[in-house]
C-alpha cells in the first residue's frame, strides 16, 4: 500500500498529460514518411516508464507541430520528400502539460543535394512552469544535500506542486546541426547537435529542473544534446530504429568554490516502426538503457536504468497533398 500512495499522484498527473499538446527534444522517424513539401499538421501521443520505479521520471506527453517545407528546386507543393531533399523548414508547436505550457518556433535550412545532407537551424522555446518549478541540489555540498538524493523520481513525485513551487517562466534557444547519410530502401544514419542557451526566472538560487530532459539545471545554464540516430526500412510499412543520446549541462562556479556541477547521462533506445497510409500514421516501440556519468550521481539499481517507450503519431492530409488524396 505504501507503494500505491506514493506513486497515485504521478499516475494521475500522468493520466493528465496524455490529453495535454507537449513535445521534447529527439529523434522523430516518421517524418521521413509523413513529410510533404508545403504544409505539414502532424499530432503524437508518447509515452515511456522505468522497468523498475524510482530513478527516472516517467514521461507521457502529446504533441501538435505546424511546419512548412519549402522546396529548393522545382518541386510541387504535396509531393513526398524525395531521398535526399533540400527545404527551407518553418515551423511551429504548442504544448501543455501537467508541469509546463508554451510554444516553439524554429527555422532550418538544408541547402544542398548532397549525400550526406547537413541542415543547420535555430528554435525558440517559451514555457511557464505551472507551480512545478523545485529547488534542485546541483552540487554535492556538506549538509547540503547530495544531487543523487534529489536528482530522481521519487523526489521530484513528492515534491511536485508543493507550498514551495512557483509559476516560473523559462525561455530556451537552441541552436543545432543536423548531418544524415541517406542508404537504399529509404534507410538512413544521423548525427545531430544541439547547443541550448537556458534562462529561468526563479527566486531559489537557480536552482531548477528541466522536464524535457529530465535532469537538474541552473537558472542560466547551457544544455549540449549530441543524437546519433538511424532507421533501417525493411519494406514499405516496417522499419528498425536505433537512437543515442547524450546531455551535459554546464556548471557554474564562485571564486574557489563550485556552486554547480556539470551533470549527464546517456541513453540508447532501439525497437521497430510500423506505418500505414503512406507514411500518414506511424507506431513505434522501443526498449532502452540510460546511465548518469558519474556513479556519485545514481543511488539506484540497474533495474531503474531501464526503459520501454512507445509512439503513435499521425499526420493530417491536406488537398494538395498527391498520394493521399
Amino acid at each position: 500500500m505504501k507503494f500505491f500512495g506514493r506513486h497515485t499522484r504521478i499516475f494521475a498527473l500522468l493520466l493528465l498529460s496524455a490529453v495535454s499538446f507537449s513535445f521534447s527534444l529527439g529523434f522523430d522517424a516518421s517524418v521521413k514518411q509523413g513529410f510533404r513539401y508545403g504544409p505539414n499538421l502532424s499530432w503524437s501521443v508518447m509515452g515511456n516508464t522505468p522497468f523498475v520505479w524510482g530513478q527516472w521520471l516517467p514521461q507521457l506527453e502529446g504533441s501538435l507541430r505546424y511546419t512548412w517545407l519549402e522546396p529548393i528546386g522545382l518541386l510541387d507543393y504535396g509531393a513526398p520528400m524525395e531521398k535526399s531533399p533540400t527545404f527551407l523548414r518553418m515551423e511551429g508547436a504548442v504544448e501543455l502539460s501537467p508541469f509546463f505550457a508554451g510554444y516553439e518556433a524554429g527555422l532550418g535550412l538544408r541547402p544542398f543535394k548532397t549525400n550526406p545532407q547537413v541542415e543547420v537551424g535555430t528554435i525558440y522555446r517559451s514555457y511557464l512552469y505551472l507551480l512545478s518549478n523545485q529547488k534542485m541540489v546541483t552540487v554535492d555540498a556538506v549538509e547540503g544535500g547530495r544531487i543523487a538524493e534529489t536528482w530522481n523520481a521519487d523526489y521530484i513525485v513528492d515534491n511536485i506542486w508543493g507550498e514551495d513551487d512557483e509559476f516560473d517562466y523559462a525561455q530556451l534557444f537552441d541552436l543545432y546541426v543536423k548531418i544524415e547519410y541517406f542508404l537504399p530502401k529509404n534507410s538512413f544514419i544521423g548525427f545531430n547537435m544541439h547547443y541550448i542557451l537556458s534562462d529561468i526566472s526563479t527566486d531559489f538560487e537557480g536552482k531548477s529542473y528541466d522536464y524535457k530532459i529530465n535532469m537538474p539545471v541552473f537558472s542560466r545554464d547551457f544544455v549540449l544534446d549530441f543524437e546519433l540516430y538511424g532507421m533501417f526500412s525493411f519494406n514499405k510499412n516496417i522499419a528498425a530504429l536505433f537512437e543515442t543520446s547524450y546531455y551535459r549541462t554546464g556548471t557554474l562556479r564562485n571564486g574557489n568554490t563550485v556552486e554547480k556541477e556539470a551533470l549527464s547521462y546517456m541513453m540508447a533506445k532501439i525497437g521497430p516502426l510500423f506505418s500505414w497510409k503512406d507514411g500518414m500514421r506511424s507506431l513505434t516501440f522501443e526498449l532502452g538503457f540510460w546511465k548518469r556519468k558519474e556513479d556519485r550521481f545514481y543511488d539506484g539499481n540497474l533495474g531503474q536504468e531501464f526503459i520501454a517507450q512507445l509512439k503513435y503519431q499521425g499526420y493530417f492530409s491536406f488537398p494538395i497533398h498527391q498520394n493521399v488524396r
